[in-house]
């Protein structure tokens, strides 16, 4: 009797050192990570190409190849998801569910679309940690707002309150405006529309009337686009219009020919259906954030065609080897294309298991530290944060020379299977860029005129032959002109189309 309970004591007391001992690499720990999706919008389900397919895929892919290596010790990520509320908009819920987050032990928190949830999840952060030792800081990446004050006003005021606190992704609104005016004024207006139009290009902007475009709208009108450019009108248009037709047909009796557009909501369907189908006179360019969506040809009836806007990517863009890999099983997990929240949701996952492997250990000090003094590549360039935790990017104009992550300018393309692409028109100097596509009824000669003088002669056939053989990043390439069928080669193709053309002339030129 004596031995059986001298044997029950000692494996009791082997079971409390076993507990009691540090953990050995052997053995797998679990990192809790919180996530709020924006569900119900195209940049939340997974469904839809949004910020869910992103971060499961991140955390797969990580927790396949042997989790995070923390001070010798392995990691897997448990993936916690919670809805942000920003369809129908509830930031009080938002602010309940990062509660909810940080109670079920998630050391980082992944999220933010919306401006007003993110203040609330802000807010929930916040009363944490300053009530948590330093060590134990719950660190916070948003992942969709675009807000300047969201970075200016936290850490940018208070770094000791909100040092915990960085974005992730996108680059903030004045960024992604500066990308717009980068792309209008060093390319599209003085390279192609100013020599078609006569050198002097008219120019309106359309925007949904919310806070967010009141700056723009006023940029556009009291500063204008240069010296070769005209502002002839600025509309914003109450959320949830269907009709543009009114709207369209006064910029088209202002005399615009080039139309720069601001949206964030649904409503830009019927913006970019209402151009296509009326053959307006002007290019359609600026911001559709549901334009980026692989289901906007099927949105729009494939009236979405020639629409240029911003976004993360093309169509399988090789920006790095790691972003076409991120793509190809993105579309093979979930058959749609990422837009731009799933590609911060996997970029945040690299980043977290980066600063943790260099900090070596959970101590939130050290890993926001090394979040502040790491640069790393991620899926769409290297990465790096700002003095106050804001993406740190600086390349707005037409070429990419720093290789820091940026918004593009893409333009859906309709190829000849009827299948509909988004091309990168800008930058313009990478090897994936395309030659930005004028529509057919504004200049039917526009793809042949290589040299834009008006007319299809032995100048551009001469310069078609002088490219052959380039492909992007030649220097006989300059910006694909000679790539006539946009196939991102120049060869006999693009000649004999130029050729076939030869003779003809637009009736006027410049264009009226």
């Amino acid at each position: 009797m004596n031995r059986k309970i001298a044997l029950i004591m000692a494996l009791v007391l082997m079971a409390t050192l076993f507990t009691t001992l540090r953990p050995t690499s052997a053995q797998v720990q679990t990192l809790k990570v919180g996530a709020l999706i924006p569900y119900r919008l195209i940049q939340g389900d997974q469904g839809t190409g949004g910020a869910e397919g992103g971060l499961k895929l991140a955390v797969w892919d990580i927790n396949n190849a042997s989790g995070i290596n923390i001070g010798g010790t392995r990691y897997n990520i448990e993936l916690i998801l919670k809805d942000e509320n920003a369809y129908p908009l509830n930031p009080s819920q938002a602010y309940y569910n990062t509660k909810d987050l940080i109670e079920a032990g998630c050391r980082f928190i992944i999220g933010g679309f919306r401006t007003e949830c993110t203040w609330e999840i802000i807010r929930a952060i916040k009363e944490h940690n300053d009530v948590a030792p330093d060590e134990d800081d719950v660190i916070y990446l948003i992942n969709g707002a675009s807000t300047d004050d969201l970075c200016n006003q936290t850490v940018g005021v208070d770094y000791k309150g909100y040092k915990w606190l960085f974005r992730i992704n996108p680059i903030n609104s004045t960024m992604l405006f500066k990308n717009v005016l980068g792309y209008l004024q060093g390319y599209l207006i003085p390279y192609v529309l100013a020599p078609m139009f006569g050198g002097n290009v008219k120019f309106a902007c359309i925007a949904e009337d919310l806070e967010w475009t009141l700056k723009i709208c006023w940029y556009f009108v009291n500063v204008g686009l240069g010296p070769n450019s005209t502002c002839v009108g600025c509309i914003r248009t109450p959320t949830g219009t269907e009709n543009f037709k009114p709207y369209l047909d006064q910029l088209k009796e202002a005399g615009a020919r080039l139309v720069c557009h601001f949206y964030t909501l649904p409503d830009a369907k019927y913006l970019a259906m209402q151009w296509r189908e009326g053959e307006y006179p002007f290019m359609l360019v600026g911001i559709d954030v549901f334009g980026q969506a692989s289901v906007w040809p099927l949105l729009t009836g494939g009236k979405c065609e020639y629409e240029v806007f911003e976004d993360f990517s093309g169509t399988r863009t090789p920006i790095t080897p790691l972003a076409v890999k991120f793509w190809d099983n993105f579309v093979g997990n979930f058959s749609v294309w990422p837009v731009y929240t799933a590609w911060g949701g996997y970029n945040a996952m690299l980043v977290i298991k980066s600063a943790l492997e260099a900090a070596g250990t959970l101590d939130s000090r050290v890993v926001i530290q090394k979040l502040e003094e790491e640069e790393r590549l991620v899926l769409n360039g290297k990465s790096k944060f700002t003095s106050i935790h804001d993406v740190y990017s600086i390349s707005y104009g037409p070429t990419w020379p720093d290789g820091y992550t940026r918004a593009f300018m893409v333009q859906w393309i309709k190829r000849p299977d009827g299948s509909f692409v988004k091309e990168v028109v800008c930058p313009v100097d990478q090897p994936y860029s395309r030659r930005v596509v004028i529509p057919p009824w504004i200049y039917p000669l526009y793809i042949y005129d290589l040299n834009l003088d008006g007319k299809v002669d032995m100048k551009d056939i001469i310069l078609a032959i002088g490219a052959f053989g380039a492909t992007p990043g030649d220097p006989r390439w300059k910006f694909g002109f000679a790539d006539v069928n946009l196939d991102g080669k120049v060869d006999m193709k693009d000649i004999i189309l130029v050729i076939s053309k030869f003779g003809s002339s637009a009736p006027q030129w410049p264009l009226p």
